[in-house]
């Protein structure tokens, strides 16, 4: 995969295929705040990727809002989105609309 830059909350994130001993032993993917990098293991069953990519960006929500989840919890959150996404592929048109363009940005401190 060529590296993919996505926004977030004002900030540019790079999710990127690890490089050859790039991950700590026994990881499969990982989500670093503090160069915006999201990074998974390339050689991993597409089914596998996608739970990992799934589960480091609900780590990127979870660490750019300050949420303090359990990987159990961002875990879970992440097999759940991934399922909904699956079953319900209209789902994403919703969001790909002129409607998108009046939503109101916020920030994490509008997140009660």
């Amino acid at each position: 995969m060529k590296d993919l830059q996505i926004n977030f909350m004002s900030q540019t994130w790079t999710i990127k295929d690890a490089e050859p001993n790039e991950l700590p032993e026994d990881t499969l993917g990982l989500c670093d705040p503090k160069t915006n990098t999201i990074t998974v293991d390339p050689d991993l069953p597409l089914h596998v990727w996608q739970q990992t990519l799934g589960h480091e960006l609900v780590h990127l929500i979870e660490m750019t809002l300050n949420l303090c989840l359990t990987e159990q919890q961002v875990d879970t959150l992440s097999t759940g989105l991934i399922h909904l996404l699956k079953e319900n592929p209209r789902l994403l048109g919703l969001y790909h609309t002129e409607a998108v363009d009046d939503i109101v940005d916020f920030t994490p401190e509008d997140v009660t």
